[in-house]
């Protein structure tokens, strides 16, 4: 394991970077998402990172579900702040945002102290 930068915050040499699983211009099934983060982690991969752009939150919520299968203590899970995540109608999809999901929730640019609170 490496320290990331200065910290304490341990991390592997290599990254699992899932915005794939959040469907990145291609749909990916749920199975397919648990099998990609647990063939990660069979190879040593200790280090996630996901954003709630990737998929609007679908990325996140299926990583969760995979990784709650570990302990806690033996991964880093680094995410995005300054873009929240507000519902919408539900109606279109997120393929103009690069990912084929349902448009359930609509991107909003916020970088203001509260707006990152609500984001982490």
């Amino acid at each position: 394991m490496n320290r990331l930068g200065r910290s304490a915050v341990e991390v592997s040499a290599l990254s699992f970077g899932a915005a794939a699983i959040g469907n990145l211009y291609t749909e990916v099934g749920e199975a397919q998402a648990r099998e990609a983060v647990e063939a990660a982690w069979q190879r040593g991969i200790r280090y996630f990172d996901t954003a709630p752009h990737y998929g609007l939150g679908l990325s996140e919520r299926r990583l969760g579900a995979a990784l709650r299968e570990h302990p806690r203590d033996r991964y880093t899970v680094s995410t995005k702040v300054g873009r929240r995540l507000e519902p919408t109608d539900g109606t279109g999809d997120d393929l103009a945002g690069g990912f084929a999901v349902p448009a359930t929730h609509r991107r909003v640019w916020d970088f203001s102290a509260d707006g990152i609170r609500r984001t982490l």
